[in-house]
């Protein structure tokens, strides 16, 4: 049986995560801002901690993800995160200070790991490219990591650059030339639509996600690979 701390148990993701989670895993304690009622162990700061894990799973908060990262490293701990904020400076140090696996997750939706491949590959034959992504109005981050993911793969694959058009706030933040719109409605849980434009043609792609529990066969396929990874591995898509 594997063992996990959960970082941000009591969240939305970390609510479908361990309702959900089957008995080949053990939650064996959880990291919170708050108190709450559990049949587990809950702390609410990292100095309470007082138990071992086999793997420590980070589904919390930009404001507390990178803290909690170091506390799993600088305790062994193999390390699955899928909160979104951590920058490019720490995502170096986490690469620099750790010496089990981290896995960094902008989206455990297999759909969307598969609308990213796609995008990809399109991204090959159609270099103009927007994405418009929607969540509920109480995501902290705009946009999305799943989006600036989706933009960095774009441009990635690219073979020709993308046409130049005049940039204006209305014309979204601009990631590696790949302009992302961020749309928080009531509703909505996550949605993300990529349109490439060609000569003539139009592309489109587009991934929804209308459950939390639709994360958990990611989780379980993340925290599987964790524990054979070497350094820092960013995206689902690598371990698929």
């Amino acid at each position: 049986m594997t063992k996990i701390i959960l970082a941000g148990g009591f969240g939305k993701l970390g609510q479908a995560i361990q309702d959900n989670l089957n008995e080949e895993y053990e939650i064996v304690g959880i990291v919170s801002g708050h108190q709450h009622e559990s049949k587990v162990p809950v702390w609410t700061s990292l100095s309470d901690i007082n138990v071992a894990a086999d793997i420590w799973l980070d589904v919390s908060t930009p404001a507390t993800v990178f803290d909690n990262a170091m506390y799993a490293i600088e305790h062994n701990m193999p390390l699955v995160i899928g909160a979104t904020g951590l920058s490019d400076e720490q995502v170096a140090i986490l690469r620099e200070q750790s010496s089990k696996g981290v896995l960094i997750v902008p989206n455990f939706s297999l759909s969307a790991v598969l609308l990213m491949q796609f995008s990809q590959l399109a991204a090959k034959y159609f270099p103009d490219a927007e994405i418009i992504e929607a969540h509920n109005p109480k995501k902290v981050d705009a946009p999305s990591g799943t989006a600036k993911q989706t933009a960095r793969l774009i441009a990635k694959a690219r073979i020709e650059e993308p046409t130049s058009t005049k940039l204006a706030p209305a014309r979204g933040e601009q990631i590696d030339r790949v302009p992302v719109h961020a749309v928080r409605l009531p509703g909505y849980i996550a949605q993300q639509s990529v349109f490439f434009g060609g000569v003539d043609e139009q592309l489109t792609l587009t991934q929804s996600t209308t459950s939390r529990s639709a994360f958990v066969p990611g989780v379980i396929r993340a925290i599987e690979a964790v524990k054979n990874i070497d350094g820092v591995v960013i995206g689902l898509d690598q371990i698929i």
